[in-house]
């Protein structure tokens, strides 16, 4: 079960590409938020992070080498209800959003056949790749570098939000393959 835990997909648009990484948490919106805004929350799944120069930067701590991140847009679910996202261009490594969507209790069961509680959040992850005319072979090698990490940190969040810590974690080749698998489809 997983192995299936993140859906993941690549979307064409006028604007790029983005790989889409989604899954699902049983807790309503407004307790996963916190989890993806508040620095001592992220450090657990992500990295650590600190104010910028300006009103709408942020410092990723990332290996040593800091990276700045321009927050382009950022709504907090204010309640359960409510969808919430953060939208980030972070240098050297592109845009990336996280968005919070709250799953109602009608909404018909996954693919998987799980019952999805009442109070459950789905949490997508969209890192924009690439330009509309990006080199395809490129392209794919990026995904197949890039893939397994955000996957990774996706379920190291879900881990944590669970409170179970490596329930998670998949075999490193598997992660491999599902990525090579993907990378196809843009080549």
């Amino acid at each position: 079960m997983t192995d299936r835990l993140v859906d993941v997909s690549l979307t064409e648009w006028e604007g790029g590409i983005d790989l889409i990484l989604d899954t699902r948490v049983a807790l309503p919106p407004t307790q996963v938020w916190p989890h993806v805004t508040r620095s001592q929350l992220v450090e657990a799944w992500f990295v650590g992070y600190s104010a910028g120069e300006g009103d709408d930067q942020i410092v990723l701590e990332l290996d040593d080498q800091p990276a700045t991140a321009h927050v382009l847009s950022i709504e907090a679910p204010e309640t359960d209800e409510d969808q919430g996202h953060v939208l980030l261009d972070i240098e050297g490594i592109g845009r990336l959003g996280l968005t919070l969507t709250p799953v109602a209790a009608d909404e018909d069961d996954d693919a998987d056949g799980t019952d999805h509680p009442a109070e459950a959040t789905r949490i997508t992850l969209s890192h924009t790749l690439a330009e509309p005319d990006a080199d395809r072979a490129v392209l794919a090698q990026v995904i197949e570098q890039v893939g397994p990490v955000w996957e990774t940190h996706l379920r190291l969040l879900a881990g944590t939000l669970t409170n179970s810590p490596g329930a998670y974690d998949i075999l490193e080749e598997q992660m491999t393959e599902r990525y090579e698998q993907i990378a196809q489809e843009i080549e």
